[in-house]
This record gives C-alpha cells, sequence and structure tokens, in this order.
C-alpha cells in the first residue's frame, strides 16, 4: 500500500495541472488573444471559406495541438489515477470495481478522442490542398472527411465524460465513507452533474458558446479541484484496502 501512498499525489496532481493548462490555454484561444480570426464575408461558400481560413488555422495548429494533447495526457493519467484509487477501497466495497472500471475506460477512450482529433486536424494543416486543378473538389471533400472524424472523436469523448461523471459519483460516495470529507463528495457529484450537462447541450447543439464555457468550468476548474483535494487528503488517511 505504501507504493500507492507515494503515487496517488503526484497522480493527482499531474492530473490536474494537466487539465488547468490546457484550460487556460483554451480559455486564451477563445478570448482570440493568440491570433485573430479572418473577416470572411457571410456571403462567401465553402471553398471561399475554408481558403481564407488556411492561414489562420496554420497559425493557430501549435496552440491547437498543445490543448488537446495536454487533455489527451491527462485521461491517460487518470487510468493511473483509477488503478491507485481502486487499491483505496476495501475488496468488498462494491464501488471499488465501478470506480476502476469507469474511470479507467473513460481515460481510455477520452485519450483516444483526443488523439483522433489531433490527427484529423493535423492532415488539413500539413497539406491544405493540391494544387492540380481539383482544388474545390478537394476542398470540399477535406472539410467533410474533417467533420466525421471529429464526430466519431467527440462521440468517443462524450462517452468518457458519461463514464467519468458516473466514476466521480461513485468515488464520492465510497470515499466519503472511508474519511474523505462530505464536501468533497458534494464536489464529485456537482462535477458529474456538470460533465453530464455539457455532454447533452452538445449532443442537442443548444448550448451554443455556454456549451464550452461549462466544459472548460468542469475540465478546467472543478476536476482539478476535486483532483488536488483528493490528492492532499486522501494519503493522510488510514484507509487500507483490504
Amino acid at each position: 500500500m505504501s507504493g500507492d501512498r507515494s503515487l496517488l499525489r503526484p497522480l493527482a496532481y499531474a492530473m490536474a495541472g494537466l487539465f488547468v493548462i490546457a484550460a487556460l490555454i483554451q480559455l486564451a484561444d477563445q478570448l482570440n488573444l493568440f491570433h485573430q480570426p479572418p473577416d470572411i464575408p457571410a456571403s462567401a461558400n465553402l471553398v471561399d471559406r475554408a481558403l481564407a481560413q488556411i492561414p489562420y488555422r496554420q497559425a493557430e495548429w501549435p496552440i491547437f495541438f498543445a490543448a488537446n494533447t495536454l487533455v489527451g495526457i491527462g485521461f491517460l493519467v487518470l487510468i493511473g489515477l483509477a488503478l491507485v484509487l481502486a487499491r483505496w477501497l476495501p475488496s468488498a466495497d462494491g464501488g471499488r470495481a465501478l470506480v476502476l472500471w469507469t474511470l479507467v475506460t473513460a481515460g481510455i477512450l477520452g485519450a483516444i478522442g483526443q488523439l483522433v482529433i489531433v490527427g484529423a486536424v493535423r492532415a488539413s494543416i500539413d497539406i491544405p490542398y493540391c494544387d492540380c486543378g481539383f482544388k474545390s473538389q478537394e476542398i470540399v471533400s477535406q472539410v467533410w472527411a474533417e467533420m466525421v472524424v471529429q464526430g466519431a472523436a467527440a462521440l468517443l469523448i462524450d462517452a468518457a465524460s458519461i463514464l467519468a461523471a458516473l466514476g466521480l459519483v461513485v468515488a464520492g460516495r465510497a470515499f466519503v465513507r472511508v474519511g474523505m470529507p462530505a464536501a468533497w463528495g458534494s464536489l464529485s457529484i456537482i462535477t458529474a452533474a456538470l460533465l453530464i450537462v455539457t455532454v447533452v447541450l452538445g449532443y442537442a447543439d443548444v448550448g451554443g458558446d455556454l456549451t464550452g464555457w461549462l466544459t472548460l468550468l468542469a475540465s478546467g476548474v472543478l476536476i482539478p479541484i476535486w483532483a488536488v483535494w483528493l490528492g492532499r487528503k486522501l494519503p493522510a488517511l488510514d484507509t487500507v484496502a483490504a
């Protein structure tokens, strides 16, 4: 158990730090602090819009890559954190298996989803189009291909969010029983509820910018607080997995 005690805190802090840094980058990007998007006339067609955005997308690529890669690494860290957390609960505790498999699966799906998004966008950054007489057809095909891939990646990330929400609720109840503060358990439930809300709003396509802000709140504020609180408090408890 001593090995788990030594791993829990750095894993919790690492996940919190990764999500906070990624959220700060995404926030600055949403506020256009890095680059200003092009002013594209409303009458422009799909091809003209895509061509006008190429310099902006290329300038934004390092920022996009950093933010999404950090989130992906954060999901990978969640896998390790889940493995450690499960060892802190008695084997007879029914929540032990749920904490393990919901959070591990969330970490796997989230990491894959982020990797797919980065790969899909990189393809259009490396080669925006081939100037070989079929530029318009290539641009349209590329835009739709990227939309399809990003839609699939978004589904993986939504599934990861739902599983993470379930894992947070179960962990909140289980670890309060072994000594974590009741307020931390309440934070687990609030964070889980917010994750579900962001998934529902995004799937229904009704939240607009609100969905993005709520996602930043969940991933960049509540989850890091949850993880840091866990990392500071749990190692001080005398809970030993049976």
